[in-house]
């Protein structure tokens, strides 16, 4: 049978949901190819050997503490025995422990198929203990600190608060088998190295930004980018949704409406925007036009839960006074002369503002900044600034001077573009760096302010990775924009010192972006990358070793449903797990039999033999693939079938698959056992 659903809330979004007009085209019908045996394979050119050059398949190596990602800040193998888990485990998570153990509960229960109940009993052999207490955490890391003990008896993660424990939750997940991470229940073993980690962030924020604007993101799109981020520790996410091509969140008018402004235009005109062509040359920016759509106030709510039960909190920025031609196209009051402007769906910058001077820019502002502080849990609004190149420097800082004390009367802290470091900011404002000039930064600094690195030319994550890749911009990094260029820096920098900087985020502008595989695509790896900078300590981090831990991730991120670019840089491994079978009695098997991942490998590159452990011949084995590998994916997971071979008598039958791709050989058992003839 074909694998499976691409992913748990990253489902394809069913048309309608977050008021979208453009839903996901199905992404493929999956290809049944007639596998050859691999010695036609290494005939054709195909090199037949494991990724560390043995001739023989092999299992894939386990999981240890020197893989993990974000490396933490201290962790050993004890040499003890590992702890494994099996049918019989519960997950021990009493208190505040609980939600996290719901989480972890229903992650491996997918994949392994056993049950798991969680409970506050007593642990036993076998157990997940899961506790929130005083002194779990490493000394002065309470908020997000966490220590892990896994081996023999149990594997405990303890901490001060639910968030450190969530994060430890991560961590365990990777020293188990990459499998634990499918989509459909796989047979084990389920074993972690026995392993003592002791660990915390480096910095407080670390973010990733999603520009719906330009191009919409359903709610369960941006629930699967949730996931996706928070198994490696970002903690903030930061929506985008507002730009001159459109806005992307409902307002309700208010009862005190003194301009009588229609804040539903700004959905039922403002949202049918995005970006669609160059304002060059009217050529097309993306592979389709930008996607339409906007979140009701239910779906945002919904978003923002989803968000916080994996300790993610969402910053949601109303871009001004520039970046607002879509508010300007949809309120005409806003406009001096109060004609609406027309929607521009290109992607030229700069050439809209508010009109500062006018009380109703004010009124508006209130109206939507009180609604989204009261939809918004988080401390922060993020209210952009940048590239305002139509608004005079006087009017710019007016506005500024107007706007942040509306931020401040809701009980929320500012953040901006670098530049609005030009106003007088309030103390304990976040300035996002971007480009452009440090000084007005550090006088900002120097005042309180704190800052979240994100220059453009090392975490915006739409920048094209080489010059021939097909979507993505260039402005910014022109070349040898991969993983470890995203890696190799330090955010303290430029006159920073380690206590100024709040932390670091990668951002996707959309412009070039349709839809989430896209994002995905162009977000990992280097996403991975900003996260382990703004987790791990300066002196913790090489980017030779970041490369070797990146390899298995590309087993679990096809295994999520994640897509990414298989940088070439990068070792990545073919992993295959197999199925056991029951048959009443002599008959064929029938579904898969196995099940493997090979990324970046094509269909026509990959074999299956099966020795079904029967006396008979090794056959190959057919293979279909959720969606193949290409110029923007990286491929999904392959599944093994036997059409055709029957079981002629009873008994117990120990098979194996043996899987051949461009990276190499691997093998699985299986075992199948017939019952009496009927």
């Amino acid at each position: 049978m074909p694998y499976g659903p691409r992913s748990g809330p990253a489902q394809r979004p069913a048309p309608g949901k977050g008021c979208v007009e453009m839903c996901s085209r199905p992404r493929l019908v999956p290809a049944v190819v007639a596998a050859v045996a691999a010695v036609l394979l290494a005939a054709d050119g195909l090199a037949v050997v494991t990724a560390t050059g043995a001739a023989e398949p092999a299992a894939t190596p386990p999981p240890g503490v020197d893989r993990l990602v974000p490396k933490p800040v201290a962790a050993r193998a004890t040499g003890g025995t590992p702890f494994t888990l099996g049918a019989a485990s519960r997950i021990v998570a009493p208190g505040a422990a609980r939600p996290v153990g719901d989480y972890l509960a229903g992650l491996l229960r997918r994949s392994t198929g056993y049950r798991l109940p969680v409970t506050s009993g007593t642990p036993q052999s076998g157990d997940i203990v899961l506790e929130v207490a005083a002194g779990g955490a490493p000394a002065g890391h309470a908020d997000e600190g966490y220590t892990l003990v896994t081996g023999g008896e149990t594997a405990t993660v303890r901490a001060d608060r639910p968030a450190g424990l969530f994060h430890g939750v991560q961590t365990l997940r990777q020293l188990l088998p990459a499998w634990v991470e499918s989509r459909r229940p796989v047979d084990g073993p389920w074993t972690a190295q026995a392993a003592v980690v002791s660990d915390y962030p480096r910095f407080g924020y670390r973010g990733v930004m999603l520009d719906v604007a330009r191009s919409f993101l359903t709610v369960d799109e941006v629930k699967h980018y949730l996931d996706g981020i928070a198994q490696f520790k970002v903690n903030t996410l930061h929506l985008h949704l507002t730009d001159d091509q459109a806005w992307r969140l409902a307002v309700d008018t208010p009862a005190e409406n003194p301009s009588g402004l229609d804040y539903t235009a700004l959905t039922s005109v403002g949202s049918k925007g995005g970006a669609d062509v160059r304002s060059t040359d009217g050529k097309p920016l993306g592979t389709e036009p930008g996607r339409r759509g906007f979140y009701t106030q239910d779906d945002y709510r919904d978003i923002v839960s989803y968000a916080g039960s994996r300790f993610i909190t969402v910053v949601p920025e109303i871009d001004g006074p520039s970046h607002t031609n879509a508010a300007l196209a949809s309120i005409p009051q806003l406009n001096p002369d109060g004609v609406a402007k027309p929607m521009n769906d290109t992607g030229e910058v700069g050439y809209s503002t508010l009109d500062t001077r006018s009380p109703t820019t004010y009124e508006f502002l209130r109206t939507v900044l009180t609604q989204l502080a009261a939809l918004t849990p988080g401390r922060y609004l993020h209210i952009g600034g940048d590239e305002a190149h139509v608004t005079s420097h006087d009017d710019y800082l007016d506005y500024l001077r107007r706007t942040l004390p509306i931020v401040g009367g809701l009980g929320k802290t500012a953040i901006g573009w670098n530049e609005y470091a030009a106003a007088d900011l309030p103390a304990g404002s976040l300035i996002q760096y971007w480009k452009g000039p440090m000084a007005p930064v550090l006088t900002q600094v120097a005042r309180g302010a704190k800052v979240i690195m994100s220059p453009a030319a090392i975490t915006y994550l739409d920048q094209k990775y080489t010059a021939d890749t097909p979507i993505g911009l260039s402005w910014a990094c022109s070349g040898g924009c991969d993983y470890d260029h995203s890696y190799d820096w330090n955010p303290v920098r430029d006159g920073l010192r380690e206590a100024d900087v709040a932390g670091v985020e990668a951002a996707l502008w959309s412009e070039t972006v349709r839809g989430i595989d896209q994002a995905d695509w162009l977000g990992y790896p280097r996403l991975v990358s900003v996260a382990e900078v703004g987790w791990t300590p300066q002196d913790r981090r090489d980017v030779r070793d970041f490369t070797a831990r990146l390899a298995p991730l590309g087993t679990r991120l096809t295994l999520q449903g994640v897509d990414f670019r298989p940088s070439p840089g990068v070792r990545w491994t073919t992993d295959v797990r197999a199925g056991d079978s029951a048959l009443p009695g002599p008959g064929a098997l029938s579904g898969g039999i196995a099940w493997f991942t090979a990324p970046g490998a094509a269909q026509d590159r990959v074999a299956a033999l099966i020795d079904f452990g029967d006396g008979s011949a090794p056959v190959a084995g057919a293979v279909t693939q959720e969606w193949p590998a290409g110029a923007l994916s990286a491929g999904g997971v392959f599944t093994v079938t036997a059409p055709g071979h029957r079981y002629t008598r009873p008994g117990t039958f120990s098979g194996r698959v043996t899987v051949t791709t461009p990276l190499g050989r691997r093998s699985a058992p299986f075992t199948v056992t017939v019952g009496p003839p009927r």
